[in-house]
């Protein structure tokens, strides 16, 4: 059996890496499903599906990566070594793809309020 301590290398707490995972999927999951409603339901006229999927992608990829490194973590604690050890790597991406989902989707629909001339033409 591998030593646990050298596959998570990098990760100070796994337990504690393992809950953020968790958490930031489920909360990944629950924002892309406000984003996709509101922006086809509530400002369907306001935001086109394009300016949608730019906002939606980043916090698809981030509940991605969060589910990788939760199963990375898992793999690790089970005694087996994950393929790709992502966990790390993880707790950078998550947050920054998450944020940049979120701040791409609120820019855009304050765009489409305050300034309509441009949002249009982003449309």
């Amino acid at each position: 059996m591998e030593d646990k301590s050298a596959v998570t290398k990098g990760l100070k707490e796994p337990a504690l890496a393992y809950d953020y995972f968790k958490s930031m999927v489920s909360l990944s999951v629950a924002t892309l499903g406000g984003i996709l409603t509101l922006g086809e339901t509530v400002f369907g006229a306001r935001l086109s599906p394009g300016q949608i999927i730019m906002a939606a992608l980043p916090v698809a990829l981030s509940g991605m990566i969060a589910l990788q490194g939760q199963t990375d973590i898992a793999q690790v604690l089970q005694g087996v070594k994950p393929p790709l050890n992502s966990s790390k790597l993880g707790l950078k991406f998550v947050p920054s793809l998450y944020g940049l989902g979120v701040g791409i989707f609120l820019a855009l629909l304050t765009l489409s309020y305050l300034a309509p001339g441009v949002a249009a033409k982003l449309r």
